[in-house]
């Protein structure tokens, strides 16, 4: 998706930053729903109740008002990481618990996250992790999760940051894959199943016991 640079114009009042907010949640979830491509500043309108014009004050146009969408969704993802992020330092118990806490954690934002991680992230898979605003986010995301097993007192000493990353990587690639794929093309690979082997998958590829 190729998006516009251009910065929309805050909202100084309550009432218009209300109406920003029905134009980004309407926007995004149009997205989920349609894909970015299907998307139209009329339909967008309607489902936030206000005025073509009242967007068009705000935005250029189409790609400004996805970047802006984008850049919500991203804020939207990053909270959740960082919840999530902090549940499983301050709870995980045993190394296990905490590599298969991770992996639970990536499967919740991939499945939660799955249209728009679709529309935002893979769509534009082929560019440059630097220039894809969501891969990179979702980048950043992976590597912190890498650092909290690290970090783990339990950790044993062979499981190296390498062994950790290989870990982490296999267990979102098949998240990547498994929303990029229709459900009807691997129906045994449902999410319910990914939590289930997720977590095996990436102590086996530590070298350490499966669950």
């Amino acid at each position: 998706m190729t998006t516009d640079s251009s910065t929309p114009r805050p909202p100084q009042q309550k009432r218009s930053r209300a109406a920003m907010e029905r134009i980004l949640g309407a926007a995004q979830e149009l997205v989920a729903e349609r894909g970015a491509a299907a998307l139209t500043i009329a339909d967008v309108a309607v489902r936030a109740e206000v005025a073509v014009g009242t967007i068009y004050s705000r935005f250029t146009g189409k790609d400004a008002l996805l970047a802006a969408v984008q850049d919500r969704w991203l804020d939207q993802l990053i909270a959740r990481h960082q919840a999530n992020r902090t549940a499983v330092t301050a709870t995980s118990a045993d190394f296990q618990d905490t590599v298969a806490r991770c992996v639970s954690g990536m499967i919740g934002t991939f499945r939660d996250h799955a249209d728009l991680i679709r529309e935002f992230a893979l769509r534009n898979a082929a560019q440059p992790v630097q220039d894809n605003a969501a891969l990179r986010k979702l980048h950043e995301v992976f590597t912190q999760l890498c650092d909290v097993v690290l970090a783990h007192p339990g950790r044993p000493d062979e499981i190296d940051r390498r062994r950790v990353a290989l870990a982490m990587r296999a267990a979102q690639s098949i998240l990547e894959w498994r929303v990029a794929t229709p459900l009807a093309v691997a129906p045994d690979n449902d999410w319910d199943t990914l939590s289930q082997d997720l977590p095996r998958l990436a102590m086996n590829h530590l070298g350490g016991k499966a669950f």
